[in-house]
């Protein structure tokens, strides 16, 4: 069954497919083989229209090939049932940032154990890494999540002394949404 919606769900990604969008991830690095160009919003329409479907997210999300795959999965999974060694798994698997900024604002920002994955990777030696742990702390202020504040603006104080040109401005938005947080 699950066979049959994954190739209905390539032939609707191809019937939205936007040549001249596929061509410019193309040309600015995007390393994915196969891009066809769709937007957030048309993938949270055929999300919407799927539902939730663990089994469909996780091949979709294995599809690592695929820009839209990769995008889609993490609007499928249902949150109820991905556990900590998984999340952990989909985060290290992240390719570059557009995967990492939607797989943290769309899935693991709900998930109960949101700022330990944040605890894990804020300290990671890989970059992307780190980037994903201050990703998913600006989601979790975002949403006025129950986290521990201090304990985030402290990393990103730190994280900033480490001159990471892709956690910078990140990091600059956490202290400045924390600190103004403080002040009101």
């Amino acid at each position: 069954m699950d066979a049959v919606r994954i190739q209905d769900i390539k032939k609707t990604l191809y019937a939205y497919r936007n040549g001249i969008i596929a061509d410019r991830l193309r040309n600015a690095g995007d390393c994915h083989a196969v891009i066809f160009g769709l937007n957030i919003p048309q993938l949270m329409n055929i999300a919407n229209e799927l539902g939730q479907n663990l089994n469909i997210a996780r091949e979709l999300w294995n599809n690592s090939a695929s820009r839209e795959s990769r995008l889609l999965a993490p609007m499928l999974f249902p949150c109820d049932n991905m556990d900590f060694a998984e999340a952990c798994k989909w985060i290290e698997s992240v390719e570059n940032v557009e995967i990492t900024d939607n797989l943290c604002h769309k899935l693991l920002k709900k998930l109960p154990f949101a700022e330990n994955l944040f605890l894990k990777y804020s300290s990671s030696g890989h970059d992307l890494l780190r980037y994903a742990a201050f990703r998913l702390a600006m989601n979790l202020l975002s949403i006025n999540a129950d986290c521990n504040r201090a304990l985030i603006l402290n990393s990103a104080k730190q994280e900033l002394e480490a001159k990471c040109q892709l956690t910078k401005r990140l990091c600059d938005e956490i202290i400045e949404e924390i600190e103004l947080g403080q002040q009101g």
